[in-house]
């Protein structure tokens, strides 16, 4: 058993409640530029995924257990067996995987992610966890229309010190920002009626400024099925893509859908459009409401 995971196991034992212990936090940064991969076999309790330490959303897997900590306490609260999961943004399966574990071999997960090294990743996950059933991978992105596109590694978001590779995105800069190359690009609306989507209860977005062209184009589909919406609203990357962020929020209000802030343990709290801070994790419910709090 490698020294890691020795360490990893001492942190778990270390922490108390949800929010990652000063041992967890410690050990992310002192192996922040570790090279190697880890294997781990209890990742949300049962899935065995593989772990490269020098990536920024996979050392906090590793090391605190989720990198969506309080996404994942919100899942808890709001998936039941059978239900139907769109999950935009994939990347090697965090929430995909967390989706298939609650919704079960009856309900239905939808994995999108259409850079090809990372949804190698992905795949890989979920056949090694025998989730073929359950999990349908989709290598392409989503936007307002159909076409091909090309994708970056970020948007402006440059850290030369940090790998990050939740950052691709449509909105980056030519000459600035690294090019990966192109992609398949299609709309909600098109990937629903191809694939017979017939529930949809949860809608998860973060794609680095793509967020309002996604649901431009699968307005239909969102009206049909009214599902919770996790998504990422972030003025940076949202300004990069030519819009603010307050303008995903003002597309869905008109249906009737609510907006809330995530907190820590999946806590919600209820905001206005005019609410919105710079960067936050916002869940939009047009159905009956959760437990929520006033802003």
């Amino acid at each position: 058993m490698g020294l890691t995971v020795v360490l990893r196991r001492l942190a778990n034992n270390l922490r108390f409640g949800e929010r990652p212990g000063v041992a967890q936090s410690v050990f992310r940064r002192v192996f922040r530029h570790w090279r190697g991969r880890q294997v781990v076999h209890d990742f949300d309790g049962r899935f065995t995924v593989a772990l490269d330490l020098s990536e920024h959303m996979q050392r906090r897997m590793f090391w605190v257990g989720y990198y969506n900590l309080r996404l994942v306490s919100l899942l808890d609260r709001i998936l039941e067996p059978g239900m139907t999961v769109v999950d935009v943004g994939a990347n090697i399966g965090e929430i995909s995987l967390v989706c298939a574990n609650r919704v079960g071999p009856d309900g239905a997960v939808v994995a999108l992610e259409p850079i090809d090294g990372i949804a190698d990743e992905l795949q890989v996950n979920v056949q090694r966890n025998s989730l073929q059933d359950v999990v349908q991978i989709h290598r392409q992105g989503l936007a307002a229309e159909i076409g091909r596109l090309p994708i970056y590694a970020s948007c402006g978001q440059h850290d030369v010190e940090e790998v990050h590779q939740g950052l691709g995105s449509l909105h980056g800069t030519a000459g600035v920002d690294h090019y990966l190359g192109e992609v398949d690009i299609t709309t909600l609306d098109e990937l629903a009626h191809r694939i017979g989507l017939t529930r949809l209860d949860l809608l998860k977005i973060d794609i680095e400024g793509g967020e309002l062209p996604c649901l431009q184009g699968g307005l239909e589909t969102v009206r049909r099925f009214l599902p919770v919406i996790a998504i990422e609203v972030q003025d940076r990357s949202s300004l990069a893509a030519g819009y603010h962020g307050r303008d995903i929020l003002a597309l869905l209000e008109p249906l009737g859908y609510r907006f809330h802030r995530l907190e820590p343990h999946g806590r919600l709290v209820r905001i206005r459009i005019e609410d919105l801070r710079e960067y936050q994790d916002v869940i939009c419910i047009a159905g009956p409401t959760l437990a929520v709090e006033p802003a």
